[in-house]
């Protein structure tokens, strides 16, 4: 088999122009002079025989040559990183590093336990952790900015693996009788609600079920962060509409009788190469998975 001699650091200088906008910036992204990566751009584009890059007036950007290139060396550059990697697995230690992402729920109340069990088990793996929505944790594994995330969306480039059902619960404050607590749609509906905003899942999920039923939704605050949604149920602003599971003690929670929903939390990865470090990760993650 004829194996092209394409330098893999061209190939990572065209990824940093990609994701930088411009020559120069991907010159300061990769500790290179401007000359230095368009020559080696330039040494692609004549092994190849196409143009890759296109200068504009904001900087410069791949052209569909280009893009095709970046997409196969991406995958290239991430399995060439693990080899050091594979390599010292044969000698029975794990090693590397975990780029792992969760939504912020997942984060602060089902990945600490697991964690501090997978730190203390690979203590050669270097685990970095990034809490944002699922939108933008889908977004950093297809821009390889991740590994591995536990969130609620599925993307067809990526491998997402079903791990549970968590159901949507109000959450009151201890003061408020528990008999005054609503739990039919209907009830919610004449409440001062606070909950995830606009686009999450959540609320999307929230969106459609109170339309399903012919009733107004209009919470009066819309959020990104469960914590902080709580912090404004403490605060006597509204009864919260928030997973199951992540309340300790500072507020009560029931069921909503009728709802019928819930949330689907799913272990998403890149189907790329992935190091031993990571499949490590995906197997302690996989033990979150429940029938």
């Amino acid at each position: 088999m004829s194996i092209p001699d394409l330098s893999p650091h061209a190939l990572a200088s065209l990824l940093a122009i990609a994701e930088h906008g411009s020559v120069s910036a991907a010159a300061r992204a990769r500790g290179l002079t401007q000359p230095s990566i368009s020559r080696q751009v330039q040494e692609l584009e004549r092994q190849l025989g196409v143009h890759l890059v296109e200068r504009t007036s904001q900087g410069a950007r791949l052209t569909p040559a280009g893009e095709s290139l970046a997409e196969g060396a991406r995958e290239l550059l991430t399995g060439l990183a693990a080899l050091p990697e594979r390599v010292r697995s044969r000698q029975g230690e794990v090693s590397g590093r975990v780029r792992l992402g969760a939504i912020d729920s997942i984060g602060i109340y089902v990945l600490p336990p697991l964690l501090a069990k997978f730190v203390q088990a690979n203590p050669r793996v270097d685990v970095q952790v990034v809490c944002q929505s699922s939108p933008q944790l889908t977004a950093m594994l297809l821009d390889d900015e991740l590994d591995v995330a536990v969130g609620t969306t599925e993307h067809p480039k990526l491998t997402c693996e079903r791990l549970y059902q968590n159901p949507l619960v109000v959450a009151y404050p201890p003061s408020m009788p528990e008999d005054r607590v609503p739990v039919t749609v209907a009830e919610l509906a004449k409440h001062r609600i606070v909950t995830f905003g606009p686009g999450l899942t959540i609320r999307t999920l929230l969106d459609q079920a109170f339309a399903k039923a012919g009733l107004p939704f209009t919470p009066v605050m819309g959020l990104a962060n469960v914590e902080v949604i709580k912090a404004m149920v403490r605060s006597g602003l509204g009864l919260g509409i928030i997973p199951d599971g992540c309340v300790a003690g500072e507020l009560m929670t029931k069921p909503i009788n009728d709802l019928g929903i819930s949330r689907t939390i799913r272990l998403v990865s890149r189907p790329a190469a992935q190091g031993l470090a990571t499949k490590k990760m995906i197997e302690a993650l996989r033990k979150l998975r429940q029938p």
